[in-house]
């Protein structure tokens, strides 16, 4: 009796300091019309099988075991051998370590040539025939990627060859070679991507990985992460008022430092030295810099050590707006962070060259450079524009940083928050799920990936026209969550999720009861549906509330109460509310998100009733010793969230005493602290 007396007390107080503390999701626990149709421009049920994903089979070297380098496998699944080609570990040390200059999304392998000098080549055929219908139409278009490289001289080439139903030669597309003066060590891969129409006629893609030897005993040149996709141009909405630019604030990688060159620039195709840095770095050119953009992330872009001129660019594909943009209703704007290193002269531009499929250039914008005197001799980044309309003709958009050194040895041309917008007075935007964009609710850890039932916050442009939380008006039948709110809806791996609350730039929504892996995640509004944006799902993802407002002495407090529900914090912490440190022997009562399953079983979107028990093993200390747990599970009338009534040990008076929840042996990932007093 005592058990519920303590639950029934701390969730009327929680209903309260929930709309203190949580907003947006002040709601989200206790208690419009859906748009219902799918992405435009989906391919019928016939194409569905090769669009929109990877068509190499084993493109990244995973399927089968890889060797130390010494030894040639008998057969690489997936591909046709020639010349004796290897797949190596990374953890061999052979010559490409995990450490160096590789994909920041390598898994365990990678491509290489032959155990001698003579050249070796990989081969695959793949059938494009299910998507004739769409290909003949002349609007899909291929996106081919690989990171390439090698020893020294060794290098590998990438070559995808589209021919007809005659078997007759339509298109080549060639990545590569990356040479050794391509790259800043002696042993590197980088990445290489074109994209560009797939031919009216084409059946079948011939993919080739040569190697070429050119020095020492073994063919080393090497390849991994070979992508080849085939993509339906959208509806034009998918292309406005979202940034187009992929990796735009160099935060989809590890950064370099000042003085190593990035193992990676994620969808950058880059000269050898260009890198990137982290505001963190005390070595960094913009360490302690408050001359920067206000979003400026972890990371930001540099020229890299010892060249004089660097650069990197990606290409963006703009097809699916074609109509428009010859019409003339499209235009851009184009946005970037740019600076440089005290009073030196070195610089950053950055060009956008519109060009026709055929690479006619038709125009060019730029923005920088940002001179030391414009940043008055300080390091630093200034924001720079500039506005146009797209030439008719355009369909595909080249962006382009260059940095140039006019000072020292390094180039201290510096750039981040880079951004391309389109806009057209004919097309409303369609919602778009910002890169990272996806997260567990930030008031209980933030974490970027997620787990069933759990409630995730979605950060994006364009979400929703009206901002607002369900009502109890918004449940089913008085207790089953909406699926749809203020005409906003979730998709998580095809199943409905339960919407809590919309905005434009962020929709909280419960996750569904889905399976664990990748599961994609797209939103739909009125207006229409989001690119699917992928998301890891775990089994749980557990985290207790602990929201900014706890942040205290520079340490986190978990949000826990007594009985009476008053607040377990040092006295006089939090102005206008009751605190107290906690005594042994005392019940104290904190809540929480993704922690798995219960019994009774409480489906995702379902007001809790009752008593439920945590199917999970959960252990507690609190200042080092164990703490008795006399409640772990669903909180009553809430949807999603956990209850845990813990009994503070006898430990010494300590306002900072550590707090240990352990799921399954695993111990949750946040740093959280709990005021204890004799």
């Amino acid at each position: 009796m005592e058990r519920q007396t303590v639950i029934l007390k701390a969730g009327r107080v929680l209903a309260v300091m929930l709309g203190m503390i949580l907003s947006p999701f002040a709601a989200a626990f206790a208690q419009g019309p859906s748009s219902g149709h799918g992405p435009a421009g989906s391919p019928p049920a016939s194409d569905a099988t090769i669009f929109g994903h990877n068509l190499i089979a084993n493109g990244g070297a995973e399927t089968g075991a890889g060797t130390d380098g010494l030894t040639t496998p008998a057969a690489i699944p997936g591909w046709t051998v020639s010349g004796g080609p290897r797949v190596i570990t990374y953890a061999s040390g052979y010559d490409l370590l995990a450490s160096g200059i590789v994909p920041n999304n390598h898994l365990t392998n990678y491509f290489a040539g032959g155990l001698n000098t003579a050249a070796s080549s990989l081969t695959q055929a793949i059938d494009l025939s299910s998507g004739a219908a769409s290909i003949d139409t002349g609007t899909v278009t291929y996106d081919v990627s690989g990171y390439l490289g090698g020893r020294g001289d060794n290098t590998a080439v990438l070559t995808v060859t589209f021919l007809g139903g005659s078997a007759n030669q339509l298109g080549v597309v060639t990545l590569g070679p990356v040479t050794a003066t391509d790259k800043e060590l002696d042993s590197a891969l980088y990445f290489r991507r074109q994209i560009g129409p797939v031919p009216i006629g084409a059946r079948t893609a011939n993919v080739v990985v040569q190697f070429n030897p050119a020095s020492g005993g073994a063919n080393d040149g090497y390849a991994d992460v070979l992508e080849l996709a085939l993509n339906i141009p959208g509806a034009p909405g998918t292309l406005m008022e979202t940034n187009l630019i992929s990796n735009a604030g160099a935060e989809a990688a590890t950064a370099g430092t000042a003085i190593r060159t990035a193992a990676d620039v994620p969808n950058w195709v880059r000269t050898a030295n260009f890198s990137t840095d982290s505001y963190d770095d005390p070595d960094g050119d913009l360490a302690g810099s408050n001359l920067t953009s206000p979003k400026a992330g972890s990371n930001y872009f540099w020229g890299g050590t010892g060249s004089e001129l660097s650069s990197a660019y990606q290409d963006i594909d703009i097809s699916a707006a074609a109509s428009l943009i010859d019409a003339g209703r499209v235009s851009y704007t184009l946005v970037g962070w740019l600076g440089g290193w005290a009073s030196q002269g070195d610089n950053t531009v950055v060009t956008a060259d519109f060009k026709k499929w055929d690479q006619t250039k038709l125009s060019t914008a730029t923005i920088g450079p940002v001179t030391a005197a414009d940043r008055n001799n300080v390091s630093g980044l200034l924001q720079r524009l500039t506005t146009g309309q797209i030439p008719a003709g355009t369909r595909v958009v080249r962006i382009r940083m260059t940095m140039s050194r006019t000072d020292g040895t390094a180039n201290d041309g510096l750039a981040d928050n880079l951004s391309l917008l389109l806009s057209s007075p004919d097309v409303p935007a369609l919602p778009s799920i910002n890169s990272g964009g996806v997260i567990t609710a930030s008031d209980f850890g933030g974490f970027p990936t997620i787990a069933p039932a759990t409630f995730v916050e979605i950060y994006g442009t364009n979400l929703a026209g009206t901002t607002g939380g369900w009502t109890a008006a918004d449940f089913l039948a008085g207790h089953t969550a909406p699926t749809s709110l203020n005409g906003v809806s979730v998709t998580v791996g095809g199943k409905p999720a339960f919407i809590s609350y919309t905005s434009p730039g962020q929709v909280n929504a419960q996750v569904p009861d889905v399976a664990t892996g990748p599961q994609p995640v797209v939103l739909t509004n009125s207006v229409g549906s989001s690119q699917s944006y992928t998301a890891t799902v775990n089994a749980t993802q557990p985290g207790l509330l602990a929201p900014p407002l706890f942040l205290i002495g520079g340490k986190q407090y978990v949000v826990a109460y007594f009985a009476n529900g008053s607040l377990v914090l040092p006295p006089g912490t939090l102005p206008g509310l009751v605190t107290r440190q906690a005594h042994p022997g005392e019940t104290i009562v904190m809540y929480g998100l993704g922690f798995g399953p219960v019994t009774p079983v409480t489906p995702a979107g379902e007001i809790a009733t009752g008593l439920t028990q945590l199917n999970g093993t959960l252990r507690v200390q609190i200042g080092g010793a164990t703490a008795d747990v006399n409640y772990a599970g669903m909180a009553p009338t809430y949807v999603g969230l956990y209850q845990f009534n813990v009994v503070v040990p006898d430990i010494a008076s300590n306002d900072f005493a550590p707090l240990v929840f352990t799921l399954n042996d695993v111990p949750i990932s946040q740093q959280l602290y709990v005021a204890v007093a004799q």
